[in-house]
């Protein structure tokens, strides 16, 4: 017997059983956001029907705040300036997401840099994610729903304070681009016979650019 989804197309029961659970995990991320309001609108209005979910490879960064006090309108601007999305965590302060590993990367870098004295830890981790995709009030959001950001943010217990701890899978990923990304970093790795399980970048003192980076988005 077929069921109706969240789209309101009919669906098999076990593909509706399916949609169902991963509703339930989109609902209550979004209850983690805080946002009752943005949770009534996402669930009780027309923004229902545009939620459809995806499987995709993303590269996840989890990471402490990079500035003290930072809220999360302020981590909303900075996950966009740096190319990535602000998802929503459970233990970490924040955790984006990225299509490019390379943007992943980067991005990391740069926040170590805008954090320097405060010794943050970030983890960086290519996935494979069950994203929902949806709309609400025009603005399009993607929220990853899986297990996939609780292992980000075990990964990210696994990092030492002023490092970034990066994949196996993600090092493979980035290939030249990862000496490119960290030229003036001290970076160690961990290897079996497979290749690199992962590696730990930690930079040199440099401050100057990621403050003249962020400046504009009144942060610094």
């Amino acid at each position: 017997m077929d069921a109706k989804g969240s789209n309101g197309h009919r669906v098999p029961a076990a593909g509706a059983q399916r949609e169902a659970v991963l509703l339930e995990s989109l609902s209550q991320r979004v209850l983690w956001r805080g946002d009752i309001g943005f949770w009534r609108t996402l669930f009780l209005g027309p923004a229902c029907a545009s939620i459809r979910f995806e499987a995709q490879q993303l590269t996840l960064l989890a990471g402490d705040a990079p500035l003290a006090g930072i809220h999360r309108a302020e981590l909303e601007r900075l996950a966009t300036r740096v190319g990535g999305e602000l998802q929503i965590p459970r233990r970490a302060d924040m955790v984006l997401s990225f299509d490019s590993a390379v943007a992943a990367l980067e991005a990391a870098v740069v926040l170590q840099r805008l954090s320097e004295g405060r010794r943050v830890r970030i983890a960086v981790n290519t996935v494979l994610c069950m994203v929902a995709c949806f709309e609400v009030d025009g603005r399009a959001h993607r929220v990853v729903v899986g297990t996939e950001i609780d292992e980000a943010e075990e990964a990210l217990a696994h990092a030492a304070a002023g490092t970034i701890l990066v994949s196996g899978e993600t090092h493979e990923l980035l290939g030249a681009d990862f000496a490119d990304s960290v030229r003036d970093g001290v970076v160690t790795t961990e290897m079996d016979e497979q290749g690199v399980t992962q590696a730990c970048i930690t930079l040199a003192p440099h401050r100057s650019a990621a403050m003249s980076t962020f400046a504009g988005l009144g942060l610094v």
